[in-house]
């Protein structure tokens, strides 16, 4: 049977490691005798290398934005520190150096399609009108994960080739840089898989957990902790004559700015007119020392207070940077499951970075809430119909 080491291995959509733990899993739910539905889709795989600016002999390391394009050349640059700094400029044929209040958060997407806030699609329209050769932006602690420090731009989409940097040592904007940003993507097929218990009727309860990860990182706690409960969830579930199917879904594409997965799943959805009951959304639980936190989403009061009680749970503050929200926004009921320290001191020194390993990983965590979530989800449909 798959352990839990399996699941720990830098596995971005498109990437060998992702397409591995696809056969893993299919391999798995078929020997459980799950229905296993393949929705295929296009999506981007990245690759970088060492990536540099130069100028009077002053070398310094930059790092390529994620699925950033490629740049190489000699450029003048320009320091732009405010959004009004920003809007003055009108043509610049070189380098802009984003600081200060412009490089406080990274931006969603261009057009992302589940959020995409009114102050980033200026900023977008902004760079599009000056028409930079290059963006570099120079940053510090990511406000939402342990990078630092972190891009301002993942965008697949993005024309601008862009990299960041934590300083640049003062380099100066009277002598043109010599810049590389060493950064190029190319076009893949991968799959969304569905697992699958079919019921008397169409309504559905769907559990899910992302399965991809960023570039770099084993994303032990994101999220091969929550594949793995997916795993232990699938061993325990007895349907018998259930009128509702479950459909175990291992996310592909939380990670990426392209969502892929997600979006294959959301057609599939539309396409086959389905009336999803309950969605249980598990990400970034299990870290040693934590329990677990249950938020709830278009629950009654009453109900969801029954549910808390009956089981023992910890209800924590609602979230949505999950695949949760995605159905939340449609008012179907949810529950998200996260670490108790997903959102202090795990989540800014170790999501996304090298440092989330399997050591940090309670395998009897994950097992006591697979155990948990069988437990009420009888209980919990029965109190949704």
């Amino acid at each position: 049977m798959l352990n839990f080491d399996e699941l720990c291995v830098e596995r971005p959509i498109g990437s060998d490691g992702n397409n591995g733990i696809i056969n893993l899993l299919n391999k798995e739910f078929s020997e459980l005798e799950y229905k296993i539905i393949e929705l295929p889709f296009n999506c981007s795989k990245w690759e970088t290398e060492n990536s540099f600016i130069e100028q009077n002999n002053k070398k310094i390391e930059i790092f390529p934005s994620p699925f950033s394009k490629e740049l190489k050349g000699i450029f003048p640059i320009k320091y732009v520190s405010t959004l009004s700094n920003l809007k003055s400029i009108k043509d610049f044929n070189g380098v802009l150096v984003f600081k200060d209040e412009l490089t406080k958060a990274a931006l969603m997407p261009n057009n992302f399609p589940f959020y995409f806030p009114d102050e980033d699609k200026l900023i977008y329209e902004i760079i599009s009108g000056i028409n930079p050769k290059g963006i570099i932006t120079i940053s510090g602690q990511d406000p939402v994960s342990g990078l630092n420090p972190f891009p301002i731009f993942e965008d697949v989409n993005f024309q601008v080739p862009s990299a960041y940097a934590a300083n640049l040592d003062n380099i100066s904007e009277n002598d043109k840089i010599s810049i590389e940003i060493n950064s190029k993507t190319n076009k893949v097929t991968s799959k969304q898989i569905i697992y699958k218990k079919d019921g008397s009727l169409k309504d559905v309860v769907l559990i899910a957990a992302h399965m991809d990860s960023k570039y770099f990182t084993e994303g032990a706690i994101d999220n091969a902790s929550g594949i793995y409960t997916l795993i232990e969830i699938a061993k325990l579930l007895k349907l018998g004559n259930s009128e509702y199917s479950v459909e175990i879904v291992p996310f592909n594409g939380e990670d990426s700015p392209e969502v892929s997965g997600q979006l294959a799943y959301l057609d599939y959805f539309k396409e086959n007119n389905l009336n999803i009951k309950l969605v249980i959304n598990i990400d970034g639980v299990g870290h040693i020392g934590s329990e677990n936190h249950f938020s709830f989403y278009n629950f009654n009061e009453n109900v969801k207070s029954e549910i808390i009680t009956k089981n023992n749970l910890t209800e924590g503050e609602q979230w949505y940077s999950g695949d949760h929200s995605i159905f939340a926004f449609q008012e179907i009921p949810c529950i998200a499951i996260v670490a108790s320290s997903m959102f202090s001191d795990l989540m800014k020194n170790t999501i996304h970075t090298k440092k989330d390993k399997k050591e940090l990983v309670d395998i009897k965590l994950l097992e006591g809430l697979s155990k948990t979530i069988i437990k009420m989800l009888d209980k919990i449909l029965e109190k949704t119909q």
